[in-house]
């Protein structure tokens, strides 16, 4: 059985592509046949692959346009993991896309654009009628902004993982040597954090 998760954010900087790249790379590392559908132009996630000189996990970059074609492929040819990497400031697109995915996860950082921002993808998982969640990223260690930024969230009607992502910046390191944060500093908090958020995410598949 084919399992799609998207990453949906109607706003630029919220850490969607790292998210995704790395969420692939552990699924991967607990026995998941993972590809990450790159639908955003900018392409970070194709570019982060072709630094990373590995096949594993797959990147395939496209079109909005062609992720349901590409779906229906992968469910042709067996079980897998699909991660959509969607483009921001694209909600005709993105509302499309949600309607082939069946777990849409939606990153925020606590701030008051974000939080604004959010609410537009949630609206959009709602039309399609799809589960979704947030997740707070890029969180400032022990601002108070988090925590009000995880009431607004959970205003929206969607839950809020229990696990939040850190300003940290072995994210941005991982990211940039092609790697993840498990691979880059296994036994950092980073790692910790995004595999924790991973296993929370498996349960609600």
């Amino acid at each position: 059985m084919v399992r799609v998760i998207a990453l949906l954010a109607q706003k630029g900087g919220s850490g969607k592509t790292t998210l995704a790249v790395h969420l692939a790379v552990v699924a991967a590392a607990n026995g998941h046949d993972v590809v990450i559908a790159d639908l955003d132009p900018q392409g970070s996630a194709a570019s982060w692959s072709r630094v990373r000189g590995s096949p594993e996990p797959k990147v395939v970059a496209m079109p909005a346009s062609a992720t349901g074609g590409f779906i229906d492929g992968i469910h042709r040819n067996g079980a897998g993991l699909v991660i959509v990497d969607t483009a921001p400031h694209s909600a005709p697109a993105a509302s499309q896309v949600v309607q082939q995915v069946e777990f849409v996860l939606i990153p925020c950082r606590p701030t008051a654009f974000d939080l604004t921002a959010a609410s537009s993808s949630a609206e959009i998982a709602k039309a399609a009628r799809r589960r979704a969640a947030f997740v707070l990223n890029s969180c400032p260690v022990r601002a108070p902004e988090v925590a009000d930024a995880r009431t607004v969230l959970t205003s929206y009607g969607f839950p809020v993982a229990p696990v939040e992502i850190g300003q940290r910046q072995a994210f941005a390191r991982a990211v940039a040597s092609g790697q993840a944060v498990t691979e880059f500093d296994p036994h950092g908090k980073a790692s910790a954090e995004i595999t924790d958020l991973w296993k929370w995410i498996a349960k609600q598949l």
